[in-house]
């Protein structure tokens, strides 16, 4: 199978970052150049989890994380890579104000987020936009407020639901209130959110609407009818007339255009 993360990927050039690599970087082409930034160095990322111990882990450049790119200067990059880590923010919409913040003027955002359709997410209720903006209107405190309730969420609708398999043995000797204050003591990276394909683009949308974020989708692919279980998202900060042509192919554009259907007719038929 084709991996669909390379068709938009190709898209990326100059100096970027990839927040939470873990064991699965985002190849790039050539004219990329990348720096890895995660929350702890690679001994740690093995010590807090226990199911990365034996995988070949990508090496941390910088420590940061994606609600804190301080490390970098507001405008300095032409991309942010960032799989599978907006649903592990407590705040999303921090994260996409600060993706924006260290972007340039057609910078590009490639995203990865699960489908919780197909995920072992799939019995979890899915996050409202208004749950997000309320969050994030409400500061710390209001975050603050849902963090248990977030835990308790997952603890009983991942960790001791079964959905993770034979191959999981929860630790629920204390029950399961005794597992979520583990994993509260830990500081344990759990899906804090969980969305299908069109209400992450949903949110996205009207996150970046409220917020004045000049993001643009430029790609969205919804990976799950290939039997993947992801959407790939690439957005554009205030992007060029060339990078929407390039997401989209010369041929989605030109029919775009008052007489882009009568020139791809006549080229198909040239081309007979």
């Amino acid at each position: 199978m084709i991996n669909e993360r390379l068709r938009p990927a190709r898209l990326l050039r100059g100096s970027g970052i990839e927040i939470g690599a873990l064991h699965r970087p985002l190849p790039l082409p050539l004219r990329a150049r990348v720096t890895y930034v995660d929350r702890m160095p690679v001994e740690k990322l093995r010590q807090h989890y226990a199911e990365l111990a034996d995988l070949d882990l990508t090496a941390v450049d910088v420590i940061g994380s994606a609600e804190d790119l301080s490390a970098f200067g507001s405008g300095s990059l032409d991309f942010v890579i960032a799989n599978h880590l907006i649903e592990h923010l407590e705040d999303p919409i921090v994260g996409l104000k600060e993706f924006h913040r260290v972007l340039r003027a057609r910078g590009l955002l490639f995203m990865c987020v699960p489908d919780a359709r197909v995920t072992f997410d799939r019995l979890r209720p899915l996050t409202t936009v208004d749950h997000l903006l309320t969050e994030h209107r409400g500061g710390r405190p209001a975050v603050a407020a849902n963090r248990r309730a977030h835990y308790e969420d997952w603890v009983a609708n991942v960790e001791c639901s079964g959905v993770l398999g034979d191959l999981h043995r929860p630790d629920t000797a204390a029950g399961p209130e005794g597992l979520v204050k583990k994993l509260l003591d830990m500081d344990y990276s759990i899906h804090f959110h969980c969305w299908h394909a069109d209400t992450f683009l949903d949110f996205f949308r009207i996150a970046c609407r409220e917020e004045h974020l000049d993001f643009e989708v430029l790609d969205a692919v919804d990976t799950t009818g290939n039997g993947r279980d992801e959407l790939i998202l690439l957005a554009g900060k205030r992007p060029s007339a060339f990078q929407r042509m390039r997401a989209k192919g010369w041929r989605a554009t030109l029919k775009a255009t008052p007489i882009g259907p009568a020139l791809v007719r006549a080229r198909h038929l040239v081309s007979r």
